[in-house]
């Protein structure tokens, strides 16, 4: 959930109403006491482009132009972290660069949907990365 500061600089734009109310991801948003840190961890660790910054909110995107945000104000609800996770085309090439940036958590593990290994940010918090298996268990819709 977004704090007030977060929505007033996430949703400038404006919305037209439709029909619908079909819900789209936005973007998992972290809270952290150090924003610079964390901001230098997304940028120059996981190669996340900048999109929006503020100095208590900041969001980034990736190629894909799929969305992940920081703020260091105060969260609306006080609860756990989500599991976030990260895709990247080499999961043993990633983990050998991000390991010289970062702590890795999880070691490199072979699942039946990919390979995939964890790295902690600069706040503790596990991000895992992930390789998508050729064929995974589930089916695209």
């Amino acid at each position: 959930m977004l704090s007030p500061v977060a929505r007033s600089v996430v949703f400038e734009r404006t919305f037209t109403p439709s029909m619908t109310t079909n819900a789209r991801f936005a973007f998992a948003l972290e809270y952290t006491k150090d924003i610079q840190g964390t901001k230098r961890f997304f940028t120059d660790v996981l190669g996340l482009q900048l999109d929006r910054d503020h100095p208590t909110f900041v969001q980034f995107k990736d190629a894909s132009g799929a969305a992940y945000a920081i703020a260091s104000d105060e969260p609306m609800d006080k609860g756990d972290y989500p599991e976030l996770w990260w895709t990247v085309d080499n999961a043993e090439h990633a983990c050998a660069e991000m390991s010289k940036q970062a702590e890795i958590a999880m070691p490199m593990r072979e699942m039946p949907f990919g390979k995939c290994f964890g790295i902690k940010d600069p706040n503790g918090h596990v991000h895992y990365v992930l390789e998508f298996a050729q064929q995974r268990p589930s089916q695209q819709l």
